[in-house]
C-alpha cells in the first residue's frame, strides 16, 4: 500500500476537467437531430449547473473537514464501511463500461475493423491497471501532459475548420422542443460523473478552493460548445448522415495541403478514457484495499473486462451499460445522497466533541 501524499487541488480539478471534455468526444447520436445551436448551449448551461448541484454535497464536506467520503466512512461508521465501498465499487464499474464501450466502438470501426474490439479493451484495460497501481497524485501529472495536448488538438480541430463555416445555412436561431430539451440536457449532466471522484479522492489534495470546480465546469462547457459550434456551422447536414461528430470534425479540419487530423483526435479520446478508467480503478482500490494495491485493482480490472466481453455477445446488456438515465442515477446517490449524509455525521460528531 502506498503512503497518502497530498498534491495540489488545482492539478486533481484539471484532471477532472479532462475526464469531462472526454463526454462531447465520444457523442454519437445521443443529442436530437432537430435542436440548433443556440439551444444546445442553453441545454449545456442547464446540464453543466445540475452537475454543480451534484458537486455542492461532497465541496462543502471538503471545506468542512478536509476529506472525502470513503475517509469518513472509515472514521465515523466502520459498520457502513464495506457496504458503501462495494457501492462505489459498483458505481465505478459501471461507470467505466459506459465510456469503454462507445470508446472501444469508435476506435474498433474508425480505425482497426480487423482488430477484434476485445483485444483492443484489453490492452487499454492493462495501461489502466498499471497507471491506478501508481496512484492519483501520478495520474493527475499526467493531466498536465495531456491538457498541453489537449490545447493543441483542439487549435487544430477548431482552426483548420474555419474556412469550411457557413453561416448562409444555419443561423443562432432557438429551434427546438421540449422533449430535445429534456434530452439534450440529461445528456450533458452526464459529467457528473467527476463530482463522484472528487468526492472518493479530494481528501488526498491540498490548497482546495471552491472556485476550483467552478472554473471546471465552465471551461467544461466551453469546451461542448466550442465542438457544437463548429460541428453545427462547418459540418451542416452532412454529420447528420454520420457517427461521432467529433471524429468527422477532426477529419474536415484542414490547413492547406495538410487535410485531417484525426490521429490527434484519437489520442485525445484514447488518453481521455484511459485517465477515467484508472481514476475509477483507483477510486474501487481507495474504497475497498487501500490506495495502489495491486491485487485489488488486477481483480476489478478483470471484472470489467469479463462484462465488456459480455456487453459485446449480449446486445441487452450493452444497452443497459451505455444507458445514461441509470448512470445519473446512480451518481446522484453517489455524488450527492452519500456526501450529503457524512456532512450531517461530521457536523454530529463535532458537536458531541465539543
Amino acid at each position: 500500500m502506498q503512503t497518502e501524499v497530498k498534491f495540489s487541488s488545482k492539478r486533481f480539478l484539471l484532471a477532472l476537467l479532462l475526464c469531462a471534455c472526454s463526454v462531447i468526444l465520444l457523442q454519437n447520436n445521443d443529442l436530437s437531430p432537430n435542436a440548433s445551436f443556440t439551444f444546445n448551449a442553453i441545454c449545456i448551461a442547464a446540464g453543466l449547473a445540475v452537475c454543480f448541484l451534484f458537486f455542492l454535497p461532497s465541496l462543502i464536506l471538503k471545506k468542512q473537514t478536509d476529506s472525502d467520503v470513503l475517509t469518513l466512512a472509515r472514521r465515523f461508521t466502520p459498520k457502513l464501511r464495506i457496504p458503501i465501498a462495494i457501492f462505489y465499487a459498483l458505481y465505478f464499474v459501471y461507470a467505466a463500461l459506459y465510456f469503454l464501450l462507445p470508446y472501444i466502438d469508435m476506435f474498433h470501426t474508425k480505425y482497426f475493423p480487423e482488430v477484434t474490439p476485445c483485444l483492443i479493451t484489453f490492452i487499454m484495460l492493462l495501461g489502466c491497471a498499471y497507471a491506478a497501481c501508481k496512484g492519483v497524485n501520478v495520474i493527475s501529472r499526467f493531466g498536465i501532459f495531456l491538457f498541453l495536448f489537449a490545447l493543441l488538438t483542439n487549435i487544430l480541430m477548431f482552426g483548420g475548420s474555419l474556412s469550411e463555416l457557413d453561416f448562409s445555412h444555419y443561423s443562432f436561431e432557438l429551434n427546438g422542443e421540449f422533449n430535445a430539451f429534456m434530452q439534450n440536457t440529461l445528456y450533458f449532466v452526464t459529467p457528473s460523473f467527476i463530482a463522484v471522484i472528487f468526492a472518493c479522492c479530494s481528501g488526498v489534495t491540498r490548497n482546495f478552493r471552491f472556485r476550483q470546480p467552478v472554473f471546471t465546469l465552465i471551461f467544461t462547457g466551453l469546451k461542448y460548445a466550442a465542438v457544437i459550434f463548429f460541428v453545427w456551422f462547418a459540418l451542416g447536414d452532412y454529420v447528420g448522415r454520420q457517427t461521432y461528430p467529433a471524429f468527422v470534425l477532426s477529419r474536415v479540419a484542414h490547413f492547406g495541403p495538410f487535410a485531417g487530423i484525426e490521429s490527434f483526435y484519437l489520442a485525445l479520446a484514447t488518453m481521455s478514457v484511459f485517465m477515467i478508467v484508472s481514476l475509477f480503478l483507483c477510486c474501487i482500490s481507495r474504497g475497498t484495499c487501500g490506495d495502489g494495491n495491486r491485487k485489488c485493482v488486477l481483480i476489478f480490472t478483470l471484472i470489467i473486462f469479463a462484462l465488456y466481453v459480455t456487453a459485446t455477445y449480449i446486445n441487452s446488456v450493452k444497452e443497459i451499460l451505455v444507458n445514461p438515465i441509470p448512470l445519473l442515477l446512480l451518481t446522484f446517490v453517489a455524488a450527492v445522497m452519500l456526501p450529503a449524509a457524512y456532512i450531517f455525521v461530521g457536523r454530529k460528531s463535532n458537536a458531541k466533541g465539543n
